[in-house]
């Protein structure tokens, strides 16, 4: 398959949790390609923000790419209110013109798995990769911020109260500029 999908966490809160999908694209074929998208369906009660690469997004909320050198995208993830399962599947549409200029389609899904706050502690895996893309994005936009006059962040608000998995948000959470 063309596309590698991973999560930052290997679970969810079920309210107010957070986390991020990593699209890796791993064909050498897909250098030669030009136009292409990917488009994200999200189970109702998830959500996301638009995609940290910064790549633009058309109408319909897909990321249009040029593989020439664009070789991921980075999305967070997150509830705003409780979700009533305990998973769900995210699926993944990457669409592409082929050098016949047909357009070509394939599909790849992730589950997300659901915990309540208290459960979160005891089966949490993180993929330390995806969250050191996630500090890359966040250090390069930073840098990339000093030669803009006007930079507009729409970032959540976040309360960060001291309880006991507070460990677990000072290891994951990648703080906002």
């Amino acid at each position: 398959m063309m596309l590698n999908l991973r999560m930052a966490k290997s679970i969810m809160e079920q309210e107010d949790g957070m986390n991020h999908l990593w699209i890796q694209f791993l064909s050498e074929e897909l250098v030669t390609i030009e136009k292409a998208e990917v488009c994200i369906e999200l189970p109702s009660g998830l959500h996301r923000t638009p995609n940290l690469n910064g790549y633009v997004e058309n109408e319909t909320g897909c990321i249009v790419l040029n593989l020439s050198h664009d070789t991921d995208i980075l999305l967070e993830i997150y509830t705003q209110t409780a979700v009533d399962f305990d998973e769900a599947r995210i699926v993944v549409t990457f669409r592409f013109q082929d050098s016949e200029n047909q357009w070509k389609q394939f599909n790849k899904d992730i589950s997300v798995h659901f915990v309540s706050e208290e459960e979160l502690e005891e089966t949490l895996e993180l993929d330390l990769q995806v969250i050191e893309r996630v500090k890359e994005l966040r250090t390069h936009a930073a840098e990339e911020s000093n030669s803009v006059e006007f930079l507009i962040i729409q970032t959540r608000t976040y309360d960060h109260t001291d309880n006991e998995y507070a460990y677990l948000e000072k290891k994951y959470r990648v703080d906002y500029l």
